[in-house]
């Protein structure tokens, strides 16, 4: 349940003070929730609870949660929590409030940028940002041993957190979070930020970016992906990079501001020169490329399932077979891109290996602009995109595709069923140090073919 979250000390004792004065907008009594996961979950999830005439749909924003408990029920929910100082031990607790920090700061970096897009409820897109690591938090708060080398691998290593979560956790922390969020009922848009296809619609992209910024400022502002999210912040947004970047420090600095609640003496700003290019201050770290162990019981758990199913939903069948190929082939990055036959376009439907990956997750991809690869949607068909083929094809593939996803080796196939196309499967090994071969191509054809044959059994 969400009381397994202890809430931190300073937060449970300076609550009282935010809620002496009983007339205090019910913004600031939400900020002094804001700054503790632990406690705003709790709070939530209470508010969400109980009856309530007032509200038509589910409570989303803290205001509206503090509004129907009151300052009783608040202060007890926050006296009959756990307190992090006392349940978990020196270095579990070192993590857990970092981790908290940083979910703070994602919080507070989504709530100015939607502010500046104008949203409706920014509060609602800040608390998405303040829980989308829940997973993180709950494997901290409850003393998951693996996770300290997890956070090594991404804070020190600048590994991308999808591969440090399958060399050191074996789940994904994002799906993991979705669980949670889904089981103890929380908002629509606290569940569905955790889901990587959301890239596509704004408001979730922008709980997305801030998570992934706040990520890159507390690792010292050194990962080199970083320009990468930051600039579809700005186009999101609708600045040039200069102008939010000195948007970001201005946030971080007001962070710093209650940074040692967390453990964190300073979080660095991002330094820029007049003509805002990055320099020297915060020199980027190299790129470490990780190749993916297969795991063949994986694979062989994956063709069983698909061989048995008989009436299973759509989406868990394609659940199954991007596990087995990202698992099983240890294939990094695995996406079903479902065609519409109205639009004549992909969009990504199902998606492992790219949780932290939002522009990558945006893709769209018209039939009119998919080159060499139309030939799949005018019948059933694979294609290698190999060291033999390259010269050949990667001319007839469009420019935007390829730097998009950044390498130019990879496997595709289309998915059939009933005699008509329904999209294609993707699945590449993210850098040309991790090679693909005739093996892994032969299996992941396979799978894909026993993918789209449970399909056609299903009922129409």
């Amino acid at each position: 349940m969400p009381e397994e979250l202890p809430v931190l000390a300073r937060t449970r004792r300076l609550l009282p003070l935010a809620l002496e004065d009983e007339l205090a907008p019910r913004r600031k009594v939400a900020m002094a929730l804001m700054v503790d996961p632990g406690l705003a979950l709790r709070v939530l999830q209470c508010a969400n609870a109980i009856p309530h005439r007032h509200f038509d749909a589910e409570v989303s924003m803290l205001e509206d949660a503090t509004h129907m408990l009151g300052s009783q029920r608040l202060l007890g929910i926050a006296t009959e929590a756990s307190v992090a100082e006392q349940v978990l031990d020196a270095n579990r607790l070192e993590r857990y409030r970092r981790s908290a920090g940083r979910a703070v700061l994602a919080a507070l970096l989504a709530q100015d940028w939607a502010q500046i897009d104008r949203d409706r409820f920014p509060s609602e897109v800040s608390l998405a940002a303040l829980l989308n690591n829940l997973g993180e938090l709950y494997l901290l708060a409850h003393g998951d041993a693996r996770m300290g080398r997890y956070l090594e691998m991404v804070e020190v290593l600048h590994i991308f957190p999808h591969e440090a979560e399958y060399m050191s956790l074996g789940e994904s922390l994002e799906e993991l979070g979705h669980v949670l969020a889904v089981r103890w009922g929380l908002p629509e848009m606290v569940r569905e930020a955790m889901r990587a296809r959301n890239a596509q619609h704004l408001r979730t992209l922008c709980v997305m970016l801030a998570t992934q910024t706040a990520r890159y400022a507390f690792a010292g502002w050194r990962h080199p992906a970083q320009f990468t999210d930051l600039r579809l912040a700005s186009e999101m947004l609708g600045m040039d990079i200069a102008s939010l970047i000195q948007r970001v420090n201005h946030v971080v600095e007001g962070f710093n501001r209650i940074g040692a609640n967390y453990g964190i003496t300073t979080v660095l700003r991002l330094p820029l020169n007049t003509e805002g290019v990055l320099i020297s201050g915060a020199r980027l770290a190299e790129s470490t490329n990780v190749c993916l162990a297969p795991r063949r019981d994986d694979y062989q758990t994956a063709e069983r399932l698909l061989r048995a199913a008989e009436s299973e939903e759509r989406e868990s069948l394609l659940k199954v077979l991007l596990r087995g190929l990202h698992r099983g082939l240890g294939l990094n990055r695995v996406v079903f891109a479902s065609y519409s036959a109205r639009a004549n376009t992909f969009r990504p439907e199902s998606l492992v290996g790219t949780d932290f990956e939002p522009a990558f997750n945006r893709f769209s991809l018209s039939l009119a602009e998919a080159g060499c690869l139309e030939f799949l949607m005018e019948r059933p068909g694979s294609l290698w995109l190999s060291d033999e083929n390259a010269p050949e094809l990667l001319p007839r593939l469009p420019a935007q595709l390829l730097e998009l996803i950044g390498v130019e080796r990879f496997f595709v196939m289309s998915l059939w069923v009933e005699g008509r196309p329904i999209g294609m499967v993707y699945a590449d090994r993210r850098t040309a140090d991790c090679r693909l071969d005739a093996a892994t191509f032969d299996a992941f054809q396979r799978l894909v073919g026993l993918a789209g044959l449970a399909l056609e059994r299903r009922p129409a």
